[in-house]
Order: structure tokens, then C-alpha cells, then sequence
């Protein structure tokens, strides 16, 4: 229970020191400001739940600016973070009735995914089995055949990269690859299975891994302002590691090498060594998880 306090006081506490300034930087980038609000708000909501993993294994700043400004209808800046003192705390524009409205239309998108659910399944019971169910299929999403360059699936762009193939699935919450086949959780909270193919069908039950990852090993970046940005464990006991040089801390934000910055991937084997640095050529910000 006091992991719990500690998450919800952590949760609020950024949220007290970082809300004006979310939707100060929406406002700024031409977003009208109660979209700015709900934008913002649905982005601190949409990460509640796993704050204490977000806290560990990601920056904060970078991934809930990158999901306001999606939400908000705005183009992706990938490395961005939420913009500094660009408005003052304003007691009289707290962040709470946001918060509030945000889990409303969370919930009346789920409630509304449920009742098409059930209308499906009448529909199907309704007329012959199998051409019922085929016809009651969603679209699937789009599927190319693209050989992976990295040895690791991963999600940029609103494309998820298997080793063959690229599925283009937009507002992927979080995923882990198992065996030949990757869980995913979308931001709606909907669970689906996508096979080594692109095949995508839904999921009942999250995997222990995806609500459970094992902590990162620890990494030192190879360059002086490069910053590792996320890890993940490979099969054969060896890690593989994000790294940025445009994703530094506190005051060093100033120096940069460029606006994107290097995005490269490292494979390091289970005693520890490493291969050296393969660049990432692919727009959006980059996930292993």
C-alpha cells in the first residue's frame, strides 16, 4: 500500500509542477486551449497506470509530450520534451476537472467498443456462421513485407517492425515480443496478439511481460553525448539499447548535436560486451517496448 501512496504522490506531484506548462506549450504550437487541456490531460491519464515504469525505464518529459502533441492533432517532434516555464501556475486553472473529463471519454470510448462488441455478436448469431463472421471482420491493418534491419522488434512512426514484416498499427501503449509472436496493449486498453506474419487478432489475457518487464541492465553509452533511451532483453541472454545523443538532461539540453540527433541500436551479449552502435533510419520516436 505505500508503493502505491508513493506512485499516486510521485504521479501528482509532476502533474502539479508540469500541467501548466503542457498545455502552455500545446497553446503556443496554435491548439485551441480547452483541446490543449483534454490533450494534456488524457496524456498524464493514458500513463497512470504504469508511472512507476515510465519513471524508470523512459523519459517522462519526452513521452507524455510526444503523446500530448499526438493527441492534440500536432506533427511528432521526436526527442522533444515538454517546454519550461512557458506559463506561470495559474491556481484558478487547476488540472483535476481535465483529469476528470479525460477518464470520462476514456471510459465512454471503452463502453462504446463493448456495445459494438455486442452488436457484432448478434449480427453473427443472426445470419449463416461463417460468412456472418467473415463479414463482421474488422479491417485488418496494413501489412508489407520489409526485412528488419535491427534485431529486435520495434515501434516507430505508428509501425510495428517484426523481423519481416511491418504492420502499420497505430497508438501502441506498450508490447513485448514472446517467441514468435508480440503482445500489444493499445492506449484504449485493448489487448491484441500480431504474429509473425502481421496477423493481428485480439488478445484475453496480458502476458506476465508485458505487465511485468524485467528491469534494465545498466548501460554507459559509447559517446559523450549520447543518453541510453531504453533496453530490452534478447532471447539468447544478451540486451539491446536505444541510444540518443539529442535526449540529455537538465541544462545540458542546450547541446545538442542536431535536432533529431543519432538514434542507434546496441546488441550486448550476456558477459556484457557490446557491438558497436547500428544508426536507426526511421522517422517518429523509437521503442522497444
Amino acid at each position: 500500500m505505500a508503493g502505491r501512496s508513493e506512485h499516486d504522490a510521485d504521479f501528482v506531484g509532476y502533474v502539479a509542477v508540469r500541467w501548466h506548462d503542457l498545455v502552455g506549450g500545446l497553446e503556443d504550437a496554435g491548439v485551441a486551449p480547452d483541446e490543449a487541456r483534454l490533450a494534456a490531460g488524457g496524456a498524464l491519464l493514458a500513463h497512470r497506470g504504469g508511472w512507476d515504469r515510465l519513471v524508470r525505464d523512459r523519459e517522462v518529459d519526452v513521452v507524455l509530450w510526444a503523446d500530448a502533441r499526438e493527441r492534440a492533432g500536432l506533427p511528432p517532434r521526436p526527442g522533444e520534451a515538454v517546454p519550461h516555464a512557458v506559463r506561470p501556475p495559474d491556481p484558478s486553472d487547476p488540472p483535476e476537472p481535465w483529469l476528470e473529463r479525460a477518464g470520462q471519454e476514456r471510459a465512454a470510448a471503452r463502453a462504446r467498443t463493448v456495445r459494438r462488441g455486442l452488436v457484432g455478436l448478434v449480427v453473427v448469431a443472426a445470419l449463416a456462421a461463417g460468412w456472418a463472421w467473415w463479414a463482421g471482420r474488422p479491417v485488418p491493418p496494413p501489412v508489407r513485407e520489409e526485412a528488419n534491419p535491427l534485431p529486435v522488434v520495434w515501434y516507430a512512426g505508428g509501425d510495428l517492425h517484426l523481423p519481416d514484416v511491418v504492420v502499420g498499427l497505430p497508438g501502441i501503449e506498450e508490447f513485448v515480443a514472446i517467441d514468435d509472436v508480440v503482445a500489444v496493449r493499445m492506449r484504449s486498453g485493448e489487448l491484441l496478439q500480431v504474429d509473425g506474419d502481421g496477423a493481428v487478432a485480439p488478445l484475453d489475457v496480458a502476458p506476465t511481460e508485458l505487465d511485468d518487464p524485467p528491469q534494465v541492465r545498466a548501460y554507459e553509452p559509447p559517446g559523450r553525448y549520447d543518453v541510453s533511451v531504453q533496453g530490452v532483453p534478447l532471447a539468447d541472454g544478451g540486451w539491446a539499447y536505444v541510444i540518443d545523443s539529442a535526449r540529455r538532461h537538465g541544462a545540458t539540453d542546450a547541446v545538442r548535436q542536431s535536432e533529431t540527433g543519432r538514434r542507434a541500436l546496441v546488441v550486448c551479449d550476456g558477459d556484457g560486451t557490446c557491438a558497436e552502435p547500428v544508426t536507426i533510419d526511421a522517422g517518429g520516436t523509437i521503442r522497444l517496448r
